[in-house]
C-alpha cells in the first residue's frame, strides 16, 4: 500500500475540505494518476487495469450516492483515487469503514441541532481516519 502517498493525498485534501468546504480536482486527479502510475510501476499492464478497474467501480458506488445526495462529488474523486492506489478490496474496506465512522460523528451533531436543518459533515475526516485505521 502507498502509505505516504496517501497519507500526503489526505491530508491535503482534509485541509482544504475544511478551509474552502471542497475538495479541488487538482488534488483528487493527482492521486487518481498517482495511484495508476504507482500500481502499474509495481504490476506492469496487469497491476494498470487493476487499478483503473478498481477506481472505475468505487467511483461509480459513489455516484450512485452523490445523486441521492448522501455524498459530495469531490468525496466520490477521492475515494476513486484511493481505490486506484490500494484496489478494490481496501478501496471497498475504507468507504464502508468511511460511513460508519460518518455515522459515529454525524449522529451527535444532527441531535445537537435537533433535527434543524441539514447536517453536514465534511466526509474526508471520515475517510482520512478510516484510511488510518486500514494502515494500522
Amino acid at each position: 500500500m502507498p502509505t505516504a502517498m496517501m497519507i500526503c493525498l489526505l491530508v491535503l485534501t482534509v485541509t482544504a475540505d475544511l478551509w474552502t468546504d471542497r475538495i479541488p480536482d487538482a488534488l483528487t486527479l493527482t492521486g487518481l494518476a498517482a495511484g495508476l502510475i504507482y500500481r502499474f510501476e509495481k504490476a506492469g499492464l496487469q497491476g494498470l487495469v487493476s487499478s483503473i478497474t478498481a477506481a472505475a467501480a468505487i467511483f461509480g458506488i459513489c455516484f450512485l450516492l452523490f445523486m441521492i445526495k448522501a455524498m459530495r462529488g469531490g468525496d466520490g474523486k477521492l475515494m476513486s483515487a484511493l481505490a486506484a492506489m490500494t484496489g478494490f478490496a481496501a478501496g471497498w474496506k475504507i468507504l464502508l469503514i468511511s460511513f460508519l465512522i460518518a455515522l459515529i460523528i454525524g449522529f451527535p451533531a444532527a441531535a445537537a441541532k435537533r433535527f434543524k436543518g441539514r447536517t453536514y459533515i465534511h466526509f474526508s475526516v471520515p475517510v482520512l481516519l478510516a484510511a488510518l485505521i486500514m494502515m494500522i
